[in-house]
């Protein structure tokens, strides 16, 4: 992504217009990005991160363009990103063993994960190399622009001061019930979907920043570090899963025991941050998130733009949000 653009709708801008801009630069970038020849990792990471920008996005419009509209989108972005997944997990477990790496000072060990990077490059070398000669780059390409078009095709020049704040609540709701899950189910499971749902509620913000006081931009930070550290800890969790299946093999037993109490300490300790950086993002209920969303919302350039199209805007009494409640 280049450092011009960022995830937001400008300060002037009508949010119909500043969100097909948004969206259009995140398609065209994917499009241009998916058929890059060097640096193929660093912008298959790119067209990964742009995809869950845009189903985040998505899930912004929900409540405007429909749950049948929604998930036909949703499926095909979907499919999308599992096209491109396999060509990222290479680099993120390599990236991984780096760290460890830096961090377990033992000779056995060293050696072991230089073995186990090693492979892994391998792979991403002979992944990218069959990506390029099946032309299969193009035709994700094409998938990417189609969509775009699709994208276009949707309606949502309602009144954003309804659908937004209700995709607001909803997500955030998600994302604290997913927190909250994880006090009484503690497995991996809950802490992916859990991240995703934080991507997406900080995805949602990003695009209204404008409308925001700087309290409602540390809340971003928050949520950001959040949604990082709960990347750390998946990585963690594949690498784990992979020596305990024992598809990555760690010959010498002292070796890989000193290993996964390395990897139990630092998930345990991940495990511990998350917790706390979740008590501090979801501290209130959805109601209440909804409400102080709405009063900053209603002060905002964005709102009283929004207010010269729409003369008719509800009142936050209004404003309900039809899931299952907290």
């Amino acid at each position: 992504m280049s450092e011009e653009f960022s995830l937001e709708i400008k300060e002037r801008e009508y949010f119909e217009e500043g969100i097909f801009r948004v969206l259009d630069k995140l398609h065209s970038d994917s499009a241009k990005f998916i058929t890059q020849t060097k640096r193929q990792h660093f912008y298959i990471h790119e067209v990964r991160t742009n995809i869950k920008k845009i189903r985040g996005l998505l899930r912004l419009l929900r409540h405007e363009i429909g749950d049948d509209n929604f998930r036909e989108m949703n499926n095909y972005y979907h499919d999308l990103a599992m096209e491109v997944a396999p060509l990222r997990d290479d680099t993120s477990q390599i990236e991984l063993l780096h760290e460890i790496k830096s961090k377990v000072h033992d000779f056995a060990i060293t050696k072991a994960l230089d073995k186990i990077i090693s492979q892994h490059r391998q792979n991403r070398k002979k992944a990218f190399e069959h990506f390029k000669e099946s032309g299969h780059a193009e035709d994700i390409k094409q998938m990417i622009l189609s969509l775009q078009q699709m994208m276009h095709s949707l309606n949502f020049a309602g009144d954003p001061e309804s659908f937004i704040l209700k995709s607001l609540q909803h997500i955030y709701m998600q994302a604290r019930g997913a927190f909250e899950t994880t006090k009484f189910l503690n497995n991996d499971e809950i802490y992916h979907y859990w991240r995703k749902q934080v991507k997406y509620l900080t995805y949602h913000l990003m695009l209204l920043n404008k409308a925001w006081p700087n309290s409602i931009r540390a809340y971003i930070s928050d949520l950001s570090l959040l949604g990082s550290t709960l990347g750390k800890l998946h990585d963690l969790n594949l690498f784990h899963e992979s020596i305990k299946n024992k598809s990555i093999l760690i010959p010498d037993k002292q070796s890989r025991e000193k290993l996964m109490r390395y990897l139990y300490n630092r998930r345990l300790v991940l495990r511990k941050r998350v917790q706390a950086l979740g008590e501090q993002c979801f501290a209130e209920s959805s109601d209440a998130f909804a409400l102080r969303i709405f009063k900053n919302w209603e002060n905002s350039v964005m709102h009283k733009k929004q207010l010269k199209l729409f003369r008719d805007t509800k009142s936050k009494d209004n404003i309900q949000c039809d899931c299952a409640g907290d």
